[in-house]
C-alpha cells in the first residue's frame, strides 16, 4: 500500500505538504496539524488543496467510506456515547483493536496523555508486529522520552 500526498493544504494547519509514504511516520511538535493529516487521510475532514492518494487512487469525500473500509483510525482519545460503555476507550486498548483488525492501513494518532516506558514499549511493539505483516502504519507522535518511533 502507498500513501502519497501531493500539495495538501488543511486551513491554517498544513500548507503545501507532499509526502509519499510506503510505511512511516511523521513526527512534529504540537499544533502542526498531525492530528488533523490525519483525520483528511482517514477521509473524516476535507482539504483545501492539493489530493490524497491511496495505492494511486484520489481520495475523494465520495471515495473516502471505501477507503476507510482498509483503514482502522486510532484517536488521541473517545468519547463514548451514554448507553456505550463496554467500549474500550484507552488508548492501549483502541490500538489493539486496531492491530487486530488486519487493515491494511493504521492511522495511530498520539496518544493524549504521556505513556509509562512499559506502554511505550507495548505500543512499539504492536505497531512493529503491523508493519512486519506487510501492512502500513502512518503514526504521529512527539518525542517520547527522547526516542522517536520508527516504522519502516
Amino acid at each position: 500500500m502507498m500513501l502519497e500526498l501531493h500539495n495538501v493544504c488543511i486551513g491554517d494547519h498544513i500548507r503545501q505538504l507532499s509526502l509519499t509514504l510506503e510505511n512511516g511516520q511523521i513526527m512534529g511538535m504540537h499544533g502542526t496539524g498531525k492530528t488533523i493529516l490525519l483525520r483528511a487521510v482517514a477521509g473524516l475532514i476535507p482539504i483545501d488543496a492539493g489530493h490524497i492518494c491511496i495505492d494511486g487512487e484520489i481520495l475523494t469525500p465520495e471515495s473516502a467510506p471505501y477507503f476507510r473500509r482498509f483503514m482502522a483510525y486510532v484517536p488521541q482519545h473517545l468519547s463514548v456515547p451514554e448507553g456505550y460503555q463496554q467500549i474500550p476507550t484507552d488508548y492501549l486498548s483502541l490500538l489493539r483493536r486496531a492491530v487486530t483488525s488486519d487493515k491494511q492501513l493504521l492511522l495511530v494518532d498520539e496518544p493524549a496523555a504521556p505513556l509509562t516506558g512499559e506502554q511505550l514499549q507495548n505500543v512499539v511493539q504492536l505497531l512493529t508486529d503491523v508493519v512486519s505483516q506487510g501492512r502500513m502504519v502512518l503514526t504521529v507522535t512527539n518525542p517520547l522520552n527522547n526516542h522517536y518511533l520508527q516504522l519502516c
